[in-house]
């Protein structure tokens, strides 16, 4: 069942006509004046209802510093209501305020720059590290970033709409200092760039890329003269060396297991070095995937069920080594892992996110817990497995670098007991479509 409650407003509007009702029909009773009488009273009613509107109108357009319009009955109690609700507003307001005064307070201390762009990329708003960083004005408030910021690398990166991952640059300041930059979409297409100094960083890794660099190639040469000596040895058996056979096995074994982590190490450093800076060429991915499909049917024909989808004329602008390393770490990690019998399908193809290189296979699987971590240095699933099928546990490391360099990703998707697809994706802007 519905109550209805009356407002006291209503309640005194009605207490009002009824009894000014009384008054003039008290005073038509007295002077026999029925008709005029009630004209006189819808006149003075209607008369009164305009006065206390004009009244509200000119409170409500801030023509008095009154709380509220000196107004009684329905009039009144609006009022009241209205002023009431617009009190709660202010301070509303007012919390908001100091909320967004307090944080623009906090981003001005901090050391990394901030921007803010609008859907145009003009510059909105920029704290006191971007001023210092970027030797950015108030007046360049509303200009284009663009015409700011004329880094090639960087205007790429604003225009590319993959914000996924950091840039570096090191011509921002006038000291030699290196700086990430990584783009935030937020409320309709707004951008909010952010430039942290990440020099001391960067000059760690690049140490230790050199020492990784180094030290693998001074340890390569002893390795091959080694490994040439163990097999010298094992070619020339004799009555003497019959005995060290088995041991002189395991040693040239382990010899070419450590020269197989010095090479992928090398590889590894070559990729993360800037040596890959140079312009992108164009890469004939077809011809490349065709050579390895005729290799591994002549190496694995039999042991495997091969599948392979290769796209013709598809080819992407990029680097040619880096992309090899890619195609040939992502197969001969299905085959290491997929056993014999098993299925393995290959697939370059293209759709409208961009080019897709696949390697789906029906080996042994990866527990998802595993996943994020595959393509850390030296991480192994089954380290006892690795070893035994000739993992380093760098190949996957090394796709994701190389892949880093070309704009695109890995993706992983595994199944326990059913296999793994290994998938990367390529931008549209990379693709080409190749002629004869």
């Amino acid at each position: 069942m519905l109550e209805f409650k009356i407002s006291n407003g209503i309640s005194r509007e009605l207490t009002w006509i009824i009894v000014s009702l009384w008054l003039f029909l008290l005073f038509a009773w007295i002077t026999d004046a029925w008709i005029e009488t009630l004209i006189a009273y819808v006149l003075f009613y209607v008369a009164r209802n305009l006065w206390s509107m004009l009244k509200f109108e000119r409170w409500m357009r801030g023509g008095t510093q009154a709380s509220y319009p000196p107004t009684s009955g329905l009039w009144g109690e609006l009022s009241y209501l209205v002023s009431k609700k617009q009190l709660a507003l202010e301070k509303h307001a007012d919390l908001i305020n100091y909320k967004s005064e307090q944080f623009r307070a906090a981003s001005m201390s901090l050391p990394t720059a901030i921007l803010s762009l609008n859907n145009q990329h003009q510059i909105e708003w920029f704290n006191e590290s971007a001023q210092k960083i970027l030797s950015i004005r108030h007046s360049d408030v509303g200009r284009k970033i663009e015409t700011l910021l004329r880094y090639p690398d960087f205007i790429r990166y604003l225009k590319s709409q993959n914000y996924q991952t950091p840039i570096f640059l090191d011509a921002l300041s006038s000291q030699k200092r290196v700086y990430s930059c990584q783009i935030f979409e937020y409320y309709h297409n707004h951008k909010l760039v952010v430039f942290e100094d990440v020099n001391e960083l960067y000059n760690l890794a690049q140490i230790r890329r050199d020492f990784v660099a180094n030290a693998s190639h001074e340890l390569r040469t002893p390795l091959t003269v080694l490994s040439g000596y163990l097999e010298m040895m094992i070619d020339m058996p004799s009555e003497e060396t019959q005995m060290w056979q088995k041991p002189l096995d395991q040693m040239f074994h382990q010899a070419k297991r450590m020269q197989s982590i010095i090479e992928d190490l090398l590889t590894l450093s070559s990729i993360e070095s800037d040596v890959l800076l140079k312009a992108p060429e164009a890469v004939a991915v077809d011809d490349i995937l065709q050579i390895m499909a005729r290799d591994q049917l002549a190496i694995y024909g039999e042991d495997y069920e091969w599948h392979f989808e290769i796209a013709e004329h598809l080819g992407l602008k990029g680097y040619a080594e880096p992309l090899k390393s890619v195609f040939s770490n992502l197969i001969s990690n299905a085959v290491r892992y997929t056993p014999k019998g098993g299925k393995i399908q290959v697939r370059w193809y293209r759709d409208q996110q961009g080019a897709h290189f696949e390697v789906q296979d029906t080996g042994i699987g990866i527990l998802k817990e595993h996943i994020p971590r595959l393509t850390e240095r030296f991480y192994r699933v089954d380290t006892a497995r690795s070893r035994d099928t000739g993992g380093t546990g760098l190949g996957l490391a090394i796709v994701k670098h190389a892949l880093e360099k070309q704009g695109s990703f890995l993706a992983i998707e595994s199944q326990i007991g059913k296999g793994s697809i290994f998938s990367c994706v390529f931008p549209a802007e990379r693709v080409l479509t190749l002629k004869d």
